[in-house]
């Protein structure tokens, strides 16, 4: 069975662990304390070991070249149905000629050779491959939404989620009704583990938008550009890769003011709420002060850095 060296952040023990075992959790052999997810986790498309990529708000990850692929063969699925319409098009109105007037009128004159029967075998033909290669473009969407839903920047569709949310609301600001200068706003924000889901967004206008983020200025514009959030997550998976430590001030619900916390992070882990509702996005990791091994909110963390 193929295996794989993997250092123990806390002991500095070395372990052979069974490639299956890096998927699942394993422990040190000397220390006891879990040392997988160290810079490991799979692609959500193609189930490979990942440590570069695209960083979802649930903590897993997906390739690049995985991403960009399937985007590829949407678009070509896109092709191949837009061309295929427009020959079943060309054979309705084909056959339509056929069973019209002036068709049946000049038959009495001449035989016109259209193989009527050929005709009907295209169009059934064409139907069933125009069927397959819909429920094909669905099935590619879907995984794509799957991840566009939890990007921690605006995903490439944002717009197109502007329509939709306009389209099942109204074209109005869903907190004074004004019709101008709208705005797609998160309900709960990426950073406390919101979404991009459709049922998480609605629509504001640009002072109501002023508003909600305390009267930080927005264009309303969609931006690929990292946020803050996604950055902090991309420093984190730094922090793993390169066994680097990470300091942060931390504030728990239940604590009046942020506390400084130095962790040696092992991985991110989606932590799904007590009412199912929705999940936080969490680093397992190594803590120096508690000397032991928790979980910390990313939601309630600021000013990190890897050290």
């Amino acid at each position: 069975m193929s295996s794989e060296i993997i250092k123990c952040p806390f002991c500095s023990q070395k372990n052979r662990v069974p490639l299956d075992g890096i998927v699942q959790r394993a422990k040190c052999g000397s220390c006891g304390q879990f040392i997988t997810g160290v810079g490991k986790s799979t692609c959500r498309f193609c189930k490979k070991c990942i440590s570069d990529g695209v960083n979802l708000s649930d903590g897993s990850m997906v390739h690049e070249l995985c991403l960009s692929s399937i985007q590829e063969r949407k678009r070509q699925t896109e092709i191949e149905i837009t061309a295929l319409k427009a020959k079943l098009q060309l054979l309705y109105e084909k056959l339509q000629k056929v069973h019209g007037f002036f068709f049946k009128i000049s038959s009495i004159f001449f035989d016109p050779k259209v193989d009527v029967e050929a005709i009907n075998e295209s169009i059934s033909l064409a139907e069933c491959t125009l069927e397959d290669l819909t429920k094909t473009s669905d099935e590619q969407q879907d995984r794509i939404d799957e991840v566009y839903e939890l990007f921690l920047s605006y995903p490439p569709d944002w717009d197109d989620r502007k329509r939709k949310v306009a389209l099942r609301d109204g074209k109005a600001c869903s907190k004074c009704g004004d019709t101008r200068h709208l705005h797609l706003h998160h309900i709960s924000p990426l950073g406390r583990g919101g979404t991009n889901e459709l049922s998480n967004l609605k629509l504001l206008c640009e002072d109501c938008h002023h508003e909600e983020h305390h009267c930080k200025k927005f264009s309303g514009a969609s931006s690929p550009s990292e946020t803050a959030y996604s950055k902090r997550v991309a420093n984190i998976r730094h922090a793993i890769k390169h066994d680097k430590h990470i300091k942060f001030s931390y504030k728990k619900p239940n604590e009046k003011s942020h506390m400084p916390r130095l962790i040696k992070p092992i991985e991110l882990v989606s932590i799904t709420h007590q009412d199912g509702q929705g999940f936080t996005l969490c680093i397992r990791g190594y803590c120096e002060l508690r000397k032991e091994e928790r979980h910390f909110a990313l939601k309630r963390m600021k000013g990190l850095k890897v050290t």
